[in-house]
């Protein structure tokens, strides 16, 4: 057995129901999955974005997938059951290759995985046969795990303070002066904190370390 790694795997899958969302609006997280079945698996997906319903029209013409239920959570917002054929498809390759699913996520037709699996080399390998590899990077754990523990509860509490109150609104609902007063600390001591908070935060942000929170 191999090292285990993070993998950040984005790519284009042109032969998958998935290309086709880059026709549309929408935003596309994966649930749950099941491959109980011989030549079938099971997904739970949700979809957020204008074009839902739109979409959902043309993947019930697709006669490689079977839709087998819908929920309207609201008007753009639906979470989608359905099988599809193992054959091909990304997600038999990683269950396959015993690899753990941390996220999936699809837009604009590009399939975004977080996976974590000790043969990385092969992985790779095998998308690059199976699709249109866009982008892979391993993940750093040590890294975010640096950059959260920079973070204290208080900077945290405060830093929703701030928020809920509009402070990062255009124009701002409310003055640094009057939160500071109101939790009883200085102005300087309240930007400290949100500033801090704000720093790390973004490090994990753009660094894509955000999916495995």
């Amino acid at each position: 057995m191999g090292k285990f790694s993070v993998l950040a795997i984005d790519l284009y899958h042109p032969r998958c129901w998935t290309s086709i969302t880059e026709k549309y609006k929408v935003s596309i997280k994966l649930l749950s999955q099941n491959f109980m079945d011989n030549h079938l698996f099971s997904s739970k997906i949700i979809i957020l974005g204008i074009d839902s319903r739109n979409l959902i029209k043309e993947l019930k013409s697709n006669y490689n997938i079977k839709i087998t239920g819908v929920n309207h959570l609201s008007k753009d917002s639906l979470i989608v059951d359905f099988m599809y054929p193992k054959h091909n498809s990304i997600s038999n390759l990683l269950h396959e290759t015993n690899c753990l699913i941390i996220s999936h996520r699809i837009t604009d037709g590009i399939e975004k995985w977080r996976i974590v699996t000790d043969s990385s080399l092969q992985i790779i390998d095998k998308l690059e046969k199976l699709s249109d590899l866009v982008s892979f990077k391993e993940l750093e754990l040590e890294k975010v795990a640096k950059s959260i523990e920079k973070l204290t509860d208080k900077n945290m509490r405060i830093l929703r303070i701030a928020y809920e109150k509009g402070i990062f609104n255009y124009p701002r609902n409310s003055k640094l002066s009057e939160i500071s007063k109101e939790i009883g600390i200085k102005p300087s001591t309240l930007l400290y904190h949100i500033r801090k908070s704000e720093k790390v935060l973004l490090e994990i942000l753009l660094d894509e370390y955000y999916s495995l929170l």
